[in-house]
């Protein structure tokens, strides 16, 4: 059976991911999709709207044959670590390629400049200190200019969100030596950040988690599958969303409270910026009003909001990742299949059933299960990451 990878979020899954799905089994000649997809929380640095078992049951009931959770340690993380950790799982599953949107939507672009820039090491490297050393540059900006710098003729915007996360794909998989080809579909509409439609049946995740919060049902289901529908709807009638909104007055306590040099030692925090955060949590109402007082050209507002994640998590700067491992979510008949063929070759460990895991191998993630039960309608949550098994859709 022949596998190709996707790298997901699904927050939530929607008719651009539904397309995006049916593309990556088209153009790859693909038996069996495999998703890995982010859990509690997000590379942006966001909690997920709904737990991951949710998003999962999405992505299976809609044609994913297999969806494997990217574990904290590499979810949480900008785009080189998040990319390395799904690209691992991704080459441990026996995928022959990985399959992504992108806003250049040309793969020969993005496997030339990977194979540049792993051959030109120690000189890219240098090239992207030497950005970051203008104080006005951000970690996006260094590395296009360094690219540009690198490879003046071949064209890849990496200011772009899809382009940025395409590129360390392929670059994962050039640094690791894997054997996986790269395919990609240009993004025509509805880009990550688009707050409005742009298509009658397609809109961005973003756009449609606003409509989701407005309680727009009626708006929403026009840009959802039937079963995400069917799954948000059951959901809502017992608990709600979930978004930073729910945390803030964790995240403000700690950063009130908390000795500057003790902010110093967490994971993200650098440059002085800890006392940037302290101010802006001092005067804050809302965590939409602390990211407006600490975003700036050199700070992102997904790098403060994961370096407010990593803060909430008190992950410190020096603890180290534990190991990869894969952690079942959500199977068809098709993927449990393909799993049962190609077992005995998977080189990561295998997770169906946290309660049964090494437990260190799996302890940050039922951390962040915890700590994503903390959003105040989800109190029932809170050991739910520690018994819940795979989902199957039956045949």
């Amino acid at each position: 059976m022949k596998a190709t990878g996707i790298i997901v979020e699904y927050n939530p899954f929607h008719n651009g991911h539904l397309l995006h799905l049916q593309e990556a089994r088209k153009q790859t000649d693909a038996d069996v999709v495999i998703a890995v997809m982010s859990g509690s929380f997000l590379q942006r640095g966001e909690p997920a709207l709904l737990p991951k078992w949710g998003r999962a049951q999405m992505a299976v009931d809609a044609g994913v044959d297999l969806v494997v959770e990217l574990p904290f340690d590499y979810a949480t993380q900008q785009a080189a670590i998040f990319a390395h950790g799904a690209i691992e799982i991704l080459g441990s599953l026996g995928v022959s390629s990985v399959f992504f949107g992108s806003e250049n939507g040309d793969a020969k672009v993005f496997s030339s400049i990977a194979k540049l820039v792993t051959e030109e090491s120690v000189s890219f490297k240098a090239s992207i200190r030497r950005f970051l050393d203008d104080k006005a540059n951000s970690y996006a900006t260094a590395w296009n200019n360094a690219i540009r710098e690198l490879a003046p003729d071949l064209t890849l915007d990496l200011a772009q969100p899809n382009n940025i996360l395409g590129f360390h794909y392929a670059l994962a998989i050039a640094e690791q030596g894997k054997n996986i080809n790269i395919a990609t579909m240009s993004r025509k509409s509805a880009g990550y950040h688009d707050q409005s439609p742009a298509h009658h049946s397609i809109a961005s995740a973003t756009a449609i988690r606003h409509i989701l919060l407005a309680n727009d049902w009626k708006t929403a289901q026009q840009y959802l599958p039937d079963t995400t529908f069917a799954i948000l709807q059951k959901y809502r009638e017992t608990h709600s969303f979930v978004t930073w909104n729910d945390f803030w007055p964790l995240l403000r306590y700690q950063l009130i409270s908390a000795p500057t040099d003790q902010l110093a030692t967490i994971r993200g925090v650098s440059e002085g910026i800890e006392n940037r955060l302290q101010q802006a949590a001092i005067h804050a109402a809302t965590f939409d009003d602390f990211l407006a007082k600490t975003t700036t050209k050199r700070y992102s507002t997904s790098r403060i909001k994961r370096t407010a994640l990593q803060i909430l998590f008190q992950q410190r700067a020096h603890d180290t990742a534990s190991q990869n491992y894969i952690r079942l979510l959500g199977m068809s008949a098709n993927g449990q299949q393909y799993l049962s063929q190609i077992k005995k070759e998977i080189s990561l460990p295998i997770v169906s059933t946290a309660s049964k895991a090494n437990p260190h191998l799996i302890q940050n993630d039922i951390r962040a299960g915890k700590l994503y039960s903390l959003a105040p309608s989800l109190g029932d949550q809170v050991l739910r990451d520690f018994h819940t098994t795979p989902y199957r859709k039956k045949p």
